[in-house]
């Protein structure tokens, strides 16, 4: 059965980031540990590295939710490809660009969100298995002063915007039972 994840993309979408954003950032590096809970997945552990060097603000997230609302998923997936925030790779590999990232806080706590537009193999597109309706990568972490933390990862995931219900959701590629642990600043 596939879980959909309702998510309002207030977090990519609407929220407000940091004000230290629209200045010139150092990047920031962090290393964590994929951990596979269920299914598939179950029992495995992938270490792996993200590397922010931009945070997108306001109007970029308020373009491309305009792109999504008027456009489709096709065309937001051709506008976050030309996009880098920074990279996103299992250690040892090349990894994905990232299109999106936001930094916001909410109390002691700070959330990063990360979308891609995920890579896919060319058999992956040549089958065209249902899988590539689903050509986004997401990550949200929730790290405590230290830069420590915890999260979760959608590694295939659909973004929509439901003109019905007004909300933007994302709907996870079957059931991902990926979590994040080990969360560090990578100095």
């Amino acid at each position: 059965m596939r879980k959909i994840f309702l998510v309002l993309l207030a977090v990519v979408f609407t929220v407000p980031v940091l004000s230290a954003q629209e200045v010139a950032m150092q990047p920031e590096a962090y290393t964590a540990v994929a951990v596979g809970t269920g299914g598939a997945a179950g029992g495995k552990t992938i270490p792996f590295d993200f590397r922010v060097t931009y945070y997108a603000t306001d109007q970029d997230i308020e373009r491309l939710a305009t792109i999504l609302r008027e456009k489709g998923r096709d065309a937001l997936r051709s506008a976050m490809e030309k996009l880098n925030a920074g990279r996103i790779n299992p250690v040892g590999t090349v990894g994905n660009q990232i299109a999106v990232a936001r930094k916001r806080q909410q109390g002691n706590v700070t959330i990063i969100t990360i979308v891609t537009a995920r890579d896919m193999s060319f058999a992956e597109l040549y089958r065209s298995n249902r899988s590539v309706d689903y050509p986004f990568g997401f990550l949200q972490v929730k790290l405590n002063e230290k830069g420590e933390g915890t999260g979760q990862v959608i590694g295939a995931a659909k973004i929509r915007f439901d003109k019905k219900k007004g909300k933007y959701e994302i709907e996870s590629y079957g059931n991902q039972y990926v979590k994040v642990a080990n969360v560090r600043p990578n100095k």
